[in-house]
């Protein structure tokens, strides 16, 4: 997506992609993510969305009493599994995931190109200090050698989001990278069917 069309976009507020899509919310912890998802689709129907949040809060109550570093594998497992069986069923799917571990990208492009799904790319670009006071307001910090590798790999993410999508995630066809400013604009992520006119 063009800087023109992204400018238009976030001037209304709205982001469109067709229903037969994955799109890939990426940024570091304490980015904003699970913000904007809350924002956009608190009560809304007919949108999958997938936040890694759910799944340890879905954990917590059997393995709150361990340390969750400790557990920590489980979720990640968990949660990847759930994305797959969510790509195969279909679009419009919503993923929540930082995209700074190679692992998860390749999983999330393999399983997109087998069910026939494009990947389009939502990519927060915040500052590192930033991101920890995210992190401190919402009770959640990540540990420091966690936080300098996100922090670390992220700016090249960015950089080859410009270049092409796909070098990020296998497959993806558009990328829109928001500082945090623009994606406080986002109000709506709207999902069309494939050649319906844009309301």
């Amino acid at each position: 997506m063009g800087d023109a069309m992204v400018g238009a976009a976030l001037a209304a507020g709205v982001l469109r992609y067709p229903v037969e899509c994955v799109v890939v919310l990426a940024g570091i912890p304490g980015a904003g993510k699970s913000t904007l998802l809350r924002r956009v689709f608190a009560g809304r129907s007919g949108v999958e969305v997938l936040d890694s949040a759910t799944t340890r809060d879905g954990w917590r109550p059997v393995l709150g009493s361990i340390p969750y570093w400790v557990w920590r594998p489980l979720v990640h497992l968990t949660y990847y599994v759930r994305v797959v069986l969510a790509i195969r069923r279909g679009g419009p799917l919503v993923i929540h995931d930082c995209a700074t571990r190679p692992s998860a990208r390749w999983l999330i492009g393999w399983a997109a190109r087998t069910a026939d799904l494009p990947v389009h790319l939502i990519m927060l670009d915040v500052p590192e200090e930033v991101a920890r006071q995210g992190q401190a307001e919402r009770q959640r910090v990540v540990r420091e050698t966690s936080m300098a590798g996100h922090s670390r790999r992220w700016p090249e993410l960015v950089r080859l989001a410009g270049q092409d999508p796909a070098l990020v995630v296998p497959g993806a066809v558009s990328a829109v990278v928001l500082s945090r400013a623009q994606a406080d604009q986002v109000r709506e992520i709207v999902f069309h069917q494939a050649g319906a006119a844009a309301a």
